[in-house]
């Protein structure tokens, strides 16, 4: 019954959603009508493609379908144009040009994925259409369709902002407030030693799925602060100043994994006793973020809590020191310094005080989705799940098989991006079945007693609103989005006529036709091996990871995060360790404290051959990394110079003055500890054991 929750029990946000998509569906629809389109039931498509949870999101997406559109058009005229003479020649065209998109789409995400999706299966739907009457009236479908696309894009955004104003942003601030909570929580795991632990709490020595889930936090948390500006225009005034705490949250939460990594390594050689001076302000954030003026006079006086101990006994007692107890110490200052100005900037945007001005931030490097090599597998997939329906188009002349054209190249477009297209196709599958168990009812039972809009609204509503419902839980969004569309394209709702009963069971029929080719298509050509996908994954990481040290720090992390978040969908089915995810997580760390043993190191000033030693090492960690899954026996001894390196760097920095510099010495021996730690984490990680001993802290070298 739980697992009904949505449907029988949902949310007074899913009943908002639902009455909104049963408003869009009616308001196009109605406008459509008294347009007198020729097709008016394409804008209950496209409202049921377009529709989103997020009204700022929906925004966006309906500006990328309107530009999408607008190609497809052109494009599909100049097909015509062309190749009208000839099938064959149409169906290349279609499908080289829906190939195309389809590569471009799987190079980015967001909205410039979206559009190139749209751009190529729109392009088919103008093309069959316009082959399946009369050739020459392929401009008149292109304006059509246009119009019918725009008049969705246009009423389901303004339904959205009119009745749900501002939801995105009120939607970040929440994902914000968790985001901050689970900060505080996990920090509470971080400082404890393993005999300290509740019962309910993580294993330190496997700490990854835990903190893998407090990054996609805070991922998702950049990712919807994108669209809250355009539905509550005045958060642009504050954009920038959020965008900033996104990334520092991101920075902190890279911080928090490193050192947790470290500490489960170390075990109980390490005095985790500056790390407890922050307890007191942690329970406060995971609590009650909202409480910013006690959370950043906590974290102050755990600052200099932490800097009292580490200045206690004067340089003799900083002589004695492990580099153990300087990386303890180092981070327990820096998180807590940059804790606290987290909480200042989220004090900030709660009174709604930004920047003062409205400014245009940089477009986010959450972009890159796959790797070329994956890209042109992908295409391959969708240019011969487009090329099975094309023969059975070009070669037997049925109606029904241009709605199976149609269908297939929204499928190939859609489908064939995702780690799992066979399982998207299936649940596509899934979403027609009931779509036309409810529209033969809808068809065949209740439209003849229908007359008037009213009564057909009120036939359609439930449909309408239960798909909503299920468009807005996670588990089902997929099938309830699907089955939206193909109960309107079942339905057909126009200003005379309905579907006759052959003409609706060709409709199904075409419908089922298309998902049985993309299936098959998609298990047989290059099928996807979620160990292939997860080995790329971590491969496209390393590749980061190499040419990391040369770009700007924010976006070498975002980059290495967005890439980070996807292993999940590959790693959790149930096929592979947690040692995917220790690994990429090792990445991801070696990489960030890479970056700042360079900064660091340049500050404090080491003396020349130290200098060198360092470039040698980096360089070295970038031609480990330059090709992708590195060899465990390269990586353990890279560990081990590194690690002799942080020592090196430690003895000297004890000597610096003044104070400023002798800190920036140690802190990129700190960093330079840390890189050594996840070398060893990412060695063990791909070993899937424990069987060898990692030095870290100490001058002997890994065996």
């Amino acid at each position: 019954m739980a697992r009904m929750a949505w449907l029988f029990a949902p949310s007074a946000e899913a009943i908002s959603f639902g009455i909104r998509c049963v408003i869009s569906v009616a308001l196009s629809l109605w406008l459509a009508f008294w347009l007198e389109l020729d097709n008016a039931y394409w804008a209950f498509i496209n409202v049921a493609i377009l529709i989103q949870p997020l009204p700022g999101f929906l925004v966006v997406r309906g500006f990328a379908r309107l530009t999408g559109t607008f190609v497809a058009a052109v494009v599909s005229i100049l097909l015509v144009a062309l190749f009208a003479q000839s099938f064959t020649l149409v169906s290349i065209g279609m499908i080289v040009w829906v190939a195309t998109m389809v590569f471009c789409a799987s190079l980015f995400q967001n909205n410039m994925s979206y559009g190139f999706v749209l751009a190529g299966y729109v392009t088919v739907i103008i093309v069959v259409r316009a082959m399946a009457s009369d050739p020459s009236d392929v401009f008149s479908v292109a304006v059509a369709r246009s119009a019918e696309t725009g008049l969705a894009a246009v009423v389901a955004a303004l339904v959205s902002v009119l009745l749900a104003p501002s939801v995105t942003a009120k939607k970040y601030f929440q994902a914000r407030v968790e985001a901050l909570k689970a900060i505080g929580r996990q920090y509470r795991v971080l400082d404890r030693a393993p005999g300290e632990l509740d019962a309910d709490d993580a294993d330190p020595r496997t700490p990854h799925p835990q903190l893998h889930g407090l990054v996609e936090k805070t991922l998702t948390l950049e990712q919807t602060r994108q669209y809250a500006r355009f539905d509550a225009p005045g958060f642009a005034e504050y954009d920038q100043l959020a965008r900033r705490l996104d990334y520092e949250l991101v920075s902190i939460v890279s911080a928090m994994a490193s050192l947790q990594v470290y500490l489960a390594r170390v075990g109980s050689r390490a005095d985790r006793a500056p790390l407890k001076h922050l307890d007191d302000a942690a329970a406060l954030l995971a609590h009650d973020p909202s409480r910013t003026d006690d959370i950043t006079g906590a974290f102050d006086k755990a600052y200099d809590a932490v800097l009292s101990q580490a200045r206690a006994g004067g340089s003799r007692a900083s002589a004695t020191r492990s580099l153990i107890d300087w990386v303890v110490i180092s981070r327990a200052l820096d998180l807590a310094n940059r804790l606290r100005a987290a909480v200042v900037k989220h004090g900030l945007l709660i009174a709604e005080r930004g920047t003062g001005r409205r400014t245009s931030t940089r477009r986010s490097e959450f972009s890159i989705a796959r790797t070329v090599g994956e890209s042109v597998k992908v295409t391959i997939r969708a240019t011969a799940a487009m090329s099975a329906g094309a023969i059975i188009w070009v070669t037997h002349d049925e109606q029904a098989l241009s709605g199976t054209m149609v269908l297939l190249s929204v499928l190939t477009t859609l489908f064939a991006l995702t780690d799992n297209p066979t399982a998207g196709a299936r649940n596509f599958g899934i979403g027609g079945l009931i779509a036309g168990v409810a529209a033969f009812f809808v068809n065949f039972v209740f439209l003849p007693h229908a007359t008037g809009f009213p009564m057909l609204m009120l036939v359609l509503a439930p449909c309408v609103f239960v798909a909503g419902l299920a468009m807005i839980n996670p588990d089902t969004a997929l099938i309830g989005r699907v089955g939206l569309v193909q109960f309107a394209l079942f339905v057909q709702p126009a200003n005379s006529g309905r579907q006759t009963f052959v003409s609706f069971f060709e409709s199904f029929l075409g419908a089922e036709l298309a998902v049985i080719l993309a299936l098959t298509a998609f298990a047989l050509v290059l099928p996807v091996n979620n160990r292939d996908v997860l080995k790329n994954r971590l491969a496209g990481i390393f590749g980061e990871l190499a040419r990391g040290f040369t770009e700007p720090r924010e976006r070498f992390e975002t980059r290495i995060y967005d890439r980070l978040i996807k292993l999940p969908v590959a790693a959790d089915e149930g096929e592979f360790h947690v040692s995917a995810r220790q690994a990429a997580f090792a990445a991801v760390n070696m990489g960030l404290e890479a970056r700042s043993l360079l900064v660091l190191a340049d500050r404090a000033g080491f003396a020349k051959a130290t200098r060198q030693a360092i470039h040698n090492e980096l360089k070295a960690l970038e031609s480990l990394f330059e090709h992708g899954y590195p060899g465990i026996e390269a990586v353990f001894e890279r560990q081990a110079d590194i690690n002799d390196l942080a020592l090196r760097l430690l003895q000297e920095a004890l000597a610096f003055t003044p104070t400023q510099r002798r800190r920036h010495g140690i802190r990129a021996a700190v960093s330079a500890e840390l890189v050594s730690a996840a070398l060893a984490d990412y060695a063990l990680a791909r070993e899937n054991t424990d069987e060898r001993h990692i030095a870290l802290g100490e001058t002997s070298r890994a065996t």
